[in-house]
């Protein structure tokens, strides 16, 4: 069954902006860098050689940090010229990874949340899914 990468990240994103105006921003940065994963993985399962049925290849299937190298920039810039000006301009997500889940609420640094809220939002605007309405 094809996954739905665009579905998610709109679910994630709404989710972190949720959590991160309850101050809970831990979690909202976590939040934030999945949504910009499920962006990204949204884009190039639409690219033949990355996914098959809707579904991506293991290579794809990484977190944001990870990910953010491994898109194919030639075959994604036709369709989405926005995300790879992105993903050319630098990594925003360096910084961020799955694992943080276990830190302490104080190590997570509102700068960086917000750096990566800003990259995620832009990262879901370039791959037209904001304003989208979530089904």
């Amino acid at each position: 069954m094809p996954e739905a990468y665009g579905d998610a990240a709109l679910r994630h994103w709404s989710d972190a902006v949720f959590l991160e105006s309850d101050k809970r921003l831990p979690n909202a940065d976590q939040l934030f860098g999945i949504a910009a994963e499920c962006a990204i993985k949204a884009a190039v399962a639409q690219i033949p050689s990355c996914a098959a049925g809707g579904v991506l290849t293991k290579r794809y299937r990484e977190h944001v940090e990870i990910l953010w190298d491994r898109v194919p920039l030639q075959d994604v810039h036709k369709r989405f010229p926005g995300l790879v000006a992105l993903l050319k301009a630098g990594r925003p997500f360096a910084d961020w990874g799955i694992e943080h889940r276990y830190e302490p609420d104080s190590a997570t640094h509102p700068a960086a949340m917000l750096r990566h809220r800003e990259a995620a939002k832009r990262v879901l605007g370039a791959v037209s899914l904001l304003g989208r309405r979530r089904s």
